[in-house]
């Protein structure tokens, strides 16, 4: 890999570096970057055409006003932008990125929740910057999503938005309000968010194999209906300080309660037919999940002399987790209950300094947290599990004529302690991308990357954990961090009329933690192993085109990811292709979007494959002045929505297919309100918050 990578180095470095284009530099104002240490802005080429402006390591993007007109709220206006590698979820507003995921989303550079994007007014968006290639300021994150805003003098809003599916004995709701005030250099701001479904009617059938020495049983589950549903809210209080000279003080609280009382991949009721009886057996599951996470978070931003700056981030969570499995088959019940308390924190500090189209950065963190579970089962376990990371960070970005390189270098301290074994790691990380502009409305770019991944809490725990009689899961305490490569190359052209933009990227992972099945004392155990290796290649993007400009918008997003997993004693191979497909339409007042969404979960890993049915979403709306109002049909003409999981081990394959069972229709109603009292404006960029939400539990689900 990293010949490949020194071979485009070396080509990018002695191609010519100038075209006679007439091209032309984006405006100085629009562009700049004077509160934000993190983004690393270089002086690029400007499409006139269209509102995209690729960067090194993220894309500019200016919606047009019809856009900002008619998009209900931050996350309607995030949708109708169709950010390739980005899927969004209409039943959670869960923002994933394909690969595998969480989009970090953020305002003013402050990470943010989805109740405080969802009250973006689209009127108050000066820009969107999609970080597809985050630097070290984001090391970690798949990709950023930030949106800059309007900051005011005065005033105050308060804004109030609801997404409510319904059918019966089914709904789904998201509902989200919130308020700010300004007042001169002081900004308070408050934001809840609630997010419930409930599904009955929800069967889950159940085939497995189980390859005893010398004979083979094998178990058969038709599955009967049940509820499942799962409830969210969070809620954050937010205070901003910004001084004429640019210094700005940043502090936030907040909570976040997560409530699963029937898990859809964890609960089922069904009737089991087995190869050594004749007589059916009942199987009852149940899982229920529930956690309460408060956080606070503090950052300031100093600004010197010379185009020099200098930023503290430090924020602290505590995590209380509750988790109940309860399994039942022929009178024999296996009950887990776990308890578990985490607290964690992390600061940063970073130096940077602009000089031209060079900008420089220097980088010291420090994250910790501490890992506290009680197992309530059989024998009780107390697991307590520690991990921490120092690094020292280094970045460096310039553009040469048509060409940009940006390297950064970090060298990471990283430690994970459990019952009285470590393990202490330094590694040395690098990463580069090297971009192109041969024409004004063509952009190429190349990245390539070195990570190590340590073992989870949940991996490395030293409990072994019942998941029904006969099967249990297992940590595994040998675990050892394994190595992770990345190279990717994507290109963008835009137009009026049409943008194209492909990407093709490989994942390596050398000697990664991946499950296996053992058979051990009469007893199938589920554990983990550094196994062989693990490769992914994806190749895909979006074509979007635009034939009556900021009126219809027509995108597909193909995608097909190629899987190679190798593990100790087996080998697999798998293709998954994803299609999306979206149509926008917008005159006056009134749009109409529909769309084709494949499956977020569509994934394999080790010796699983999780694939999902395509979600479709038809809706019209109305907007004036300060409200909105959507009317539509989610899952239109779908008769049977389904989950299937399958593993692909030899000694206990399984395939669990989780379905409606009957219509998923649902009857959808979006309404939005915003009030605000008058204001004056200017701008200004903040910073995000990282939050550490991995309780660190072993699943005792299959």
């Amino acid at each position: 890999m990293f010949r490949q990578f020194l071979m485009w180095a070396f080509i990018c470095a002695t191609a010519p570096a100038m075209y006679s284009n007439n091209i032309e530099s984006p405006a100085t104002e629009t562009d700049s970057t004077e509160y934000s240490i993190s983004p690393l802005i270089l002086d690029e080429i400007t499409v006139k055409a269209t509102p995209v402006i690729n960067k090194t390591d993220r894309m500019l993007i200016r919606p047009d006003k019809e856009i900002l007109r008619t998009s209900a709220d931050g996350m309607d206006l995030l949708r109708r932008l169709h950010l390739s590698r980005i899927r969004i979820d209409p039943m959670t507003n869960a923002v994933t990125v394909t690969g595998g995921g969480d989009a970090v989303l953020c305002i003013n550079g402050i990470e943010a929740t989805a109740s405080q994007i969802a009250a973006v007014r689209p009127q108050d968006i000066i820009r969107i910057e999609y970080h597809d290639n985050p630097g070290v300021r984001y090391a970690g994150a798949r990709a950023v999503i930030d949106y800059i805003t309007v900051r005011h003098d005065d005033g105050g809003v308060l804004s109030f938005d609801t997404f409510t599916a319904v059918e019966d004995g089914r709904w789904a709701t998201i509902d989200h309000i919130a308020g700010q005030y300004d007042r001169n250099r002081s900004v308070f701001s408050v934001n809840a968010g609630y997010m419930g479904q409930h599904k009955d009617q929800w069967i889950r059938d159940y085939n497995e194999t189980w390859h005893y020495p010398g004979h083979t049983v094998a178990r058969q589950e038709k599955g009967m209906p049940v509820t499942v549903g799962q409830s969210g809210f969070e809620s954050t209080l937010n205070y901003n300080y910004l001084h004429p000279s640019g210094n700005m003080f940043n502090v936030r609280i907040g909570i976040d309660l997560n409530d699963v009382p029937n898990q859809e991949e964890g609960d089922r009721y069904s009737i089991l037919n087995t190869s050594y009886s004749e007589i059916p057996i009942l199987v009852t599951e149940h899982t229920e999940e529930r956690s309460v996470s408060p956080d606070i978070g503090f950052y300031y931003l100093h600004k010197l002399s010379d185009c020099r700056s200098f930023m503290i981030d430090a924020q602290g969570s505590y995590m209380h987790s509750h988790m109940l499995h309860e399994y039942s088959e022929d009178n024999a019940t296996e009950t887990n209950r776990v308890k578990g308390n985490k607290y964690s924190w992390k600061v940063l500090g970073m130096y940077e300094k602009r000089s031209g189209n060079m900008v420089w950065s220097l980088g010291l963190s420090d994250s910790r947290s501490a890992i506290g579970n009680t197992y309530h089962q059989t024998i009780p376990a107390i697991i307590k599990i520690t991990s921490s990371e120092t690094a020292l960070a280094g970045e460096y970005s310039n553009r040469l004529g048509n060409w940009s390189l940006m390297g950064n270098l970090r060298a990471a301290y990283r430690h994970i302690g459990h019952t009285g074994e470590n393990i202490d790691k330094v590694f040395v990380l690098p990463a580069a991308t090297i971009t192109c502009k041969p024409l004004s409305s063509l952009f190429l770019r190349y990245t390539a990357s070195l990570d190590y991944t340590m073992p989870s809490a949940a991996e490395i725990s030293n409990v072994s954990q019942p998941i029904q009689s006969g099967l249990i899961r297992r940590g595994n305490q040998g675990l050892q961090p394994f190595r992770v490569t990345e190279q990717s190359f994507d290109a963008s052209f835009e137009s009026e009329y049409v943008s194209v933009n492909p990407r093709i990227e490989y994942r390596n992972e050398h000697k990664p933690i991946m499950e296996s099945v053992l058979f051990e004392d009469g007893l199938f155990v589920r554990t983990f192993f550094n196994q062989r290796s693990f490769q992914r290649l994806s190749i895909g993007g979006s074509f979007s085109v635009r034939p009556w400009k900021n009126h219809i918008t027509v995108t597909a997003s193909p995608q097909l990811m190629r899987y190679f997993s190798h593990g100790i004693d087996y080998r697999h191979c798998h293709n998954i292709f994803r299609l999306g497909l979206s149509m926008d339409f917008n005159f006056k007042d009134w749009l109409v979007y529909a769309n084709i969404m494949s499956g977020p979960a569509n994934n394999m890993y080790g010796e699983e494959i999780i694939e999902e049915k395509n979600m479709n979403q038809i809706m019209a709306g109305y907007r004036h002045g300060s409200w909105s109002l959507h009317l539509g049909i989610f899952n239109a003409f779908l008769k049977n929505y389904w989950m299937e999981s399958r593993n692909l081990s030899a000694l206990a394959p399984y395939i669990s297919k989780a379905h409606s069972g009957r219509s998923s229709s649902y009857i959808a109603v979006k309404f939005n309100m915003s009030i605000d009292f008058g204001r004056g404006s200017r701008n200004v960029e903040l910073h995000k918050k990282e939050i550490d939400d991995d309780n660190g539990i072993l699943s005792g689900t299959k």
